[in-house]
Order: structure tokens, then C-alpha cells, then sequence
């Protein structure tokens, strides 16, 4: 996933004379916890005015004049170049970077790299703050927001206020060698051949556990009213692959809350299901691309762990994205 990540005033604003022109207790707290084991993509500017690597995360720094290297430390000539070795396993060693499963990519400024990242990027995560600078003198780019599904968070500050945003980009394209891959969310227009593909994907996994599929459960209309009911209500989410109009890949979360524990404070939970890749377009990363996704709907949710039961063709692609089996997990069929 690649995002961006801003805080603007109520007017646009992003800085005034080279500093953020506010200081919010909490309002970079965010920034924190999204970056941190991921990759962070900033300019030079930003980079002197903090001084050194930001830690527990890998730091590139995009200038075509000075070059930066060193532990989690890397120099790119662009965003492009930036992104490109965000993905490169031979760059992320020079930089002594091992990051858990793909890594996510942010963009963190300033004005020049975000302003060529509004036209790509996955998500943006935009704190608003409830301020008017009169004399700022860097401003967030425009860019077109019905491109973006918006989703509203967390509101925190105390003498100034700031409310979270999340702005999903609604087509998100892919390019795998000669082929067109889309991304986009389940819509109830998707749900008759989402249950086809989910009931395709239910029966592969039984034939190669040599069980037999019962033949008295009506499983298309308990999927159906299952659906319908958590789009409804923002409980379950879904990113499917299309190659043209034909989908290709599907994925799902559905998010459920227990009382809080430590390793889990926030008690949400996403339980991933519904990964599936027709047979004909595996091997082009499109189960890693569309985890990717549901695990990010899960992160915004604010779920402090996401469970599934892996059947038998998935535990290879799960372990290498960084899932970890409970020994503890126990199931009481009732």
C-alpha cells in the first residue's frame, strides 16, 4: 500500500516559513504508529530540519543533489525512484532493513512530493485541524475528491482540535507485465459473483482436504443475507481483482469486537476470509496485493490483530506476510 500522510488547517495549510505552524499534543501520534516498521518517503528539507533517520522504519530520501545512506537510510531522485526501491529486496539489505511481511509506504512531504502523490497514491491519511492560517505559505495540492471513498476517525487537541480523515482512492490500477489488473471494493452490484467465486473457493479447499461438500446447505442465500447485512452496516469490507470487467481475485474482513486484552487493548479483531485467485491468474501477486488492502481496512478500523483459519493452499502465503500460529486457538463446534 502506498499512502500519504498530512495534517492541513481548515484553509489548506501544511506550513508557514519552513516549520508546521501549530503544535497539537497527540497530533503526530498517528504518524508514528503508521510508519514505524514500514518505509517513510520524504524530501530532503524535511529530512536536514529533523536531522537523522527516524527510527524502527526505513528512510528515503528524495534529492537530486545530496545523497543519504546509511542504516534505514536510503536516496532516491524522485517519488517514482522512491517507490521503486521501497519494493527492492537488494535496497532494503544495503539499508540493513528487514521488514515484516511488505512493507507499507508513506509519503510524509513536502509540498513538491506530495503534490505528484495525490495522483497515485492508495490512501491518504489527512488530519484536519480546526485552524485558519492567514499567512501560511505551503499548501496541501489539489486534488479531485471524488476519486476517494472518506472515512472519519479519531478527533483529539485540545486548545486547537484535529479530526482524522482517511481518503481511500475507489480504482486503484496495477500494471503485471502485459496485463491490466483493477482494484476496487465489493459494491452489492459484485455480490452474485462474489458468493460464486467464495463457494468455488469453499469447494477447492474441501477437495483438497479430501472431504465431501454437504449437499443440504444453502449456502448462496446464508452468504447473501450475511453480506448484504455487514456491507450495511460497515462490519464487513472487501477489495476485489479485475482483469477488465471480470473479476479475478477476492478478498474480505470482517471486524468483530471482544472485551480488551493486553496483547489487543482495542478489543476489535478482523477475521480475514474470502481470498481467492482464479486458477489462471495466480503466481502475479495478486493474493499479496489484495491482503495488503484488507489488512489496511483493518488497520483503520482500529483492530489490534487480524485471525484466520488458513486452509492448507493459503498457510504459505499468510506466513510469508507475517502471520503467526496460536497454539492457544481452540474451537468448540456447537
Amino acid at each position: 500500500m502506498i499512502g500519504l500522510i498530512v495534517a492541513r488547517s481548515k484553509n489548506n495549510v501544511i506550513g508557514k516559513n519552513g516549520k508546521i505552524p501549530w503544535r497539537i499534543k497527540g497530533e503526530q501520534k498517528q504518524f508514528k504508529k503508521l510508519t514505524t516498521g514500514n518505509v517513510v518517503v520524504m524530501g530532503r528539507k524535511s529530512y536536514e530540519e529533523i536531522g537523522h533517520p527516524l527510527p524502527d522504519r526505513l528512510n528515503i530520501i528524495v534529492s537530486r543533489t545530496a545523497v543519504f545512506e546509511g542504516e534505514n537510510l536510503l536516496t532516491a531522485s524522485s517519488v517514482e525512484e522512491a517507490v521503486s526501491l521501497a519494493k527492492d529486496k537488494e535496497a532494503l539489505r544495503r539499508a540493513h532493513f528487514t521488514p515484516r511481511g511488505e512493507p507499507d509506504i508513506y509519503i510524509s512531504g513536502g509540498y513538491g512530493l506530495y503534490k505528484e502523490a495525490v495522483f497515485f497514491v492508495d490512501k491518504m491519511y489527512i488530519t484536519e485541524v480546526d485552524t485558519v492560517v492567514e499567512d501560511g505559505t505551503v499548501f496541501f495540492p489539489e486534488f479531485d475528491a471524488e476519486d476517494f471513498d472518506v472515512k472519519t476517525g479519531e478527533s483529539g487537541g485540545d486548545e486547537i482540535r484535529f479530526t482524522r480523515t482517511i481518503y481511500t482512492r475507489r480504482v486503484q490500477q496495477k500494471k503485471v507485465g502485459d496485463r491490466e489488473l483493477t482494484y476496487r471494493k465489493l459494491t452489492e452490484a459484485d455480490l452474485d459473483a462474489f458468493i460464486r467465486m467464495r463457494i468455488s473457493q469453499l469447494t477447492e479447499e474441501y477437495a483438497s482436504e479430501g472431504r465431501e461438500v454437504p449437499k443440504n446447505v444453502d449456502l448462496e442465500a446464508a452468504l447473501k443475507d450475511y453480506y448484504n447485512r455487514h456491507l450495511a452496516d460497515g462490519t464487513f469490507v472487501s477489495w476485489l481483482a479485475l482483469e477488465g470487467e471480470r473479476i479475478v481475485g477476492t478478498s474480505g474482513m470482517s471486524f468483530v469486537e471482544k472485551p480488551p486484552y493486553f496483547s489487543c487493548p482495542s478489543g476489535r479483531l478482523g477475521l480475514l476470509s474470502s481470498m481467492f485467485t482464479d486458477p489462471a491468474c495466480r503466481r502475479m501477486g495478486i493474493a499479496q496485493d489484495l491482503l495488503n488492502r484488507v489488512v489496511g481496512e483493518a488497520r483503520d478500523y482500529g483492530c489490534g490483530a487480524v485471525w484466520i483459519t488458513a486452509s492448507d493452499m493459503g498457510v504459505k502465503l499468510y506466513t510469508a506476510y507475517g502471520f503467526e500460529h496460536n497454539g492457544n486457538f481452540m474451537q468448540y463446534k456447537i
